[in-house]
């Protein structure tokens, strides 16, 4: 899902500010073997690269604009290292530095510091300088982590992995996305599929040796896109790649991306693949809210709907169920250009009763006998 951005490590976040960044070097190696000028340019324009990259104002001094946008995901998570944080960092420290091709050289960088006295590791990260005028630019390294991964093509998605893939379930994400593209009326998007096995997989692809706020846990570790939608990542070795995908479609092929409403837009991916990474389809989902019913029948399913995410049924937020449930109904009742106005109920909802008692006549009122109408058909 489109970058919405929770850290693993919260207890160690909250203001900092680094200024202008000076790195240090492990035990004094030389960046450059025996050139000494070439390694001075190289921290100089490591320390100038990572003062941009702090202060979230990347500059085609150290980056190029293409490249950076192509891999929006690790030049926003190197942007991010430090900020709001009560942690004392040390100054980035350079583990490595090897040559590769045409004078490039491969950067291993560290982030560290204390907290309480107790030091830490926050993060570890290789990245690819490569010269430009008289200093270096900063790379991405995914192109060169990616190219020993299988791929197969079907249809108009190209999947990227290095075990193997579920073929239905591709087919059916590939068919989905064709039948979304439809309904939408846009041009039938071109994608890179990438199915890592793993979330560490995924992150080493990136350069991200080590991240002590991701090591067991990315929050849009289901489904996210890159290369401005180009490019969809999975990192769970789940064959379900249908639920992460639509609120990024809707994103970037749709206007009035400000005003999606997230939760309502994981109710639709829950109505066409399934809640999560678990395939239990729109039926049983409702057998399983039958149950809740049954056994809470004082539930109040409006209440329910507004505590959000501090609200489950079997295990899962109920809003994205009820989610499911409404949009299923309005795509029954008025079709899908009247249905995925729900999808634009502003990014925190404030719209969303309005929209649906348009669409639906649905209220606060009759919205909680409504769910139970809606689950007993």
């Amino acid at each position: 899902m489109k970058f919405k951005i929770t850290f693993l490590l919260s207890f160690l976040i909250s203001q900092i500010s680094f200024g202008q960044v000076s790195t240090q070097i492990n035990l004094n190696i030389e960046l450059a073997e025996k050139d000494s000028i070439t390694s001075s340019k190289i921290q100089s324009s490591l320390n100038g690269f990572l003062t941009e990259a702090f202060e979230g104002k990347y500059t085609e001094n150290y980056v190029d604009s293409i490249h950076r946008k192509k891999y929006e995901f690790f030049f926003t998570k190197l942007s991010e290292i430090g900020k709001n944080s009560k942690a004392n960092f040390n100054k980035p420290l350079i583990l490595k530095s090897y040559p590769v091709e045409n004078g490039n050289y491969r950067i291993t960088i560290a982030f560290t510091g204390t907290t309480n006295g107790i030091p830490f590791v926050y993060q570890i990260s290789e990245l690819k300088a490569v010269p430009y005028k008289e200093h270096y630019r900063f790379y991405c390294t995914f192109e060169e982590n990616t190219k020993h991964l299988k791929t197969k093509k079907i249809k108009n998605v190209n999947y990227h992995f290095s075990g193997e893939i579920d073929n239905q379930k591709a087919k059916k994400f590939v068919s989905l996305v064709n039948t979304l593209s439809e309904l939408t009326k846009v041009k039938k998007p071109k994608i890179d599929y990438f199915a890592f096995q793993s979330l560490d997989e995924l992150l080493k692809s990136y350069g991200f040796l080590f991240s002590a706020r991701q090591c067991n846990f990315l929050c849009y570790d289901l489904g996210f896109t890159d290369n401005e939608g180009r490019f969809f990542m999975t990192g769970t070795d789940n064959p379900n790649y249908i639920f992460g995908y639509i609120e990024d479609f809707l994103y970037y092929n749709l206007p009035n991306k400000e005003n999606i409403y997230s939760p309502f837009v994981l109710g639709i991916s829950a109505y066409y693949g399934g809640y999560s990474l678990h395939y239990d389809n729109i039926n049983e989902l409702k057998q399983q809210f039958r149950n809740e019913l049954k056994n809470r029948p004082n539930i109040n399913f409006l209440e329910e709907f507004k505590k959000g995410r501090k609200s489950t049924v079997n295990n899962y937020f109920s809003f994205y169920v009820m989610s499911a449930f409404l949009y299923q109904e309005a795509l029954k009742k008025r079709g899908f250009d009247e249905a995925i106005k729900l999808a634009y109920s502003g990014e925190n909802g404030e719209f969303f009763f309005k929209n649906l008692k348009e669409i639906l006549d649905i209220d606060e009122v009759n919205f909680h006998k409504t769910i139970i109408n809606i689950i007993n058909k």
